[in-house]
């Protein structure tokens, strides 16, 4: 059991697509090596551009692919005895034998590029993913920008179910962060969908504007969030089990660009450091906190009830 099962009732490794790696991280021909789920992964870029994630120590021997793996192709070759896998896992070539090994396998994530960053499918129960990432339009929009800043990064103590419930724990954002005007929680699911719009009043220096906060949960790796009635914004939080203990979280911002030269907005970076303000101030929280599996609620709270009960599918 790890420290996560230990300290919340659920899985510590739920179930949905989860980030692993930015888009831009990736070269073809490089070769990253990465820790997700308590597992040691490589992730590469084949010659033909196509990202893949598979798992990184060798059937033959063991040696630890990311340590000197190279591309050859859309194949990753072990640094050791120079075996070739392509990117489904199989051995497709030992340079010193005239047959491969069928039965040497590497397993191969489920790995799908969206929006500037790199998916892979985890489940327990099933290798094939349940369902599609969502599109997100304002990737392809050339009225956004996208902004992933290196302080949008952060790794700490707490499980994706305990971050995403912050989602509609409308009350905290007054205590926490210091975020009034919001009015009511509009909760919908369906299947690995959850979503949830708050209406909210932003101040400006010019009066109040009433608006609304569009979350869209898919599984528990990742959040879609878009504003409304302050320009047009699109935030992407996606947070990736690391082991027992630990997650890494990342905001990935598609900030609305000013049309007469290109720039990023000051009010859609203001948005970006606002998030980023925000996950700060919670982190303590979610890194000390316990997990009340009977919470006693406050009037009003039933959507954090609605919420527990769809992340139990996860």
């Amino acid at each position: 059991m790890t420290d996560i099962e230990k300290r919340f009732p659920f899985d510590a490794y739920p179930k949905g697509w989860f980030q692993v790696a930015y888009s831009g991280e990736l070269d073809p021909g490089q070769v990253v090596g990465l820790h997700y789920f308590g597992r040691r992964l490589i992730c590469y870029r084949g010659d033909s551009g196509t990202p893949y994630v598979l798992d990184a120590y060798c059937p033959h021997l063991g040696a630890d692919i990311a340590v000197g793996g190279t591309v050859a192709d859309d194949c990753i070759i072990c640094p050791f005895h120079g075996w070739r896998f392509d990117g489904a896992g199989s051995n497709v070539e030992i340079p010193y034998a005239k047959t491969v090994n069928r039965t040497a396998r590497l397993r191969a994530w489920p790995t799908v590029e969206r929006a500037g960053a790199i998916f892979v499918w985890h489940s327990q129960a099933s290798t094939e993913p349940e369902w599609e990432l969502p599109k997100i339009p304002e990737s392809d929009d050339a009225a956004f920008a996208f902004h992933a800043p290196e302080a949008a990064r952060w790794r700490f103590r707490s499980h994706p179910q305990e971050v995403f419930e912050n989602t509609v724990d409308i009350a905290h954002f007054a205590t926490v962060h210091g975020v009034s005007g919001f009015g009511d929680l509009e909760l919908d699911t369906d299947g690995h969908r959850l979503r949830a719009i708050a209406e909210v009043t932003f101040q400006t220096p010019r009066g109040p504007v009433s608006g609304a906060v569009d979350s869209e949960l898919y599984g528990m790796g990742l959040d879609v969030v878009r504003h409304r009635g302050l320009g047009r914004s699109c935030t992407l939080l996606t947070v990736t089990p690391i082991d027992g203990e630990f997650v890494d979280a990342r905001y990935m911002f598609f900030v609305q660009t000013d049309p007469d030269t290109g720039e990023m907005t000051r009010m859609g970076l203001g948005f970006a450091r606002d998030f980023c303000k925000q996950i700060e101030q919670d982190i303590p929280i979610w890194e000390n906190k316990i997990y009340r599996d009977r919470p006693q609620l406050a009037r009003g709270e039933g959507a954090i009830t609605q919420f527990r009960a769809w992340a139990r599918q996860s």
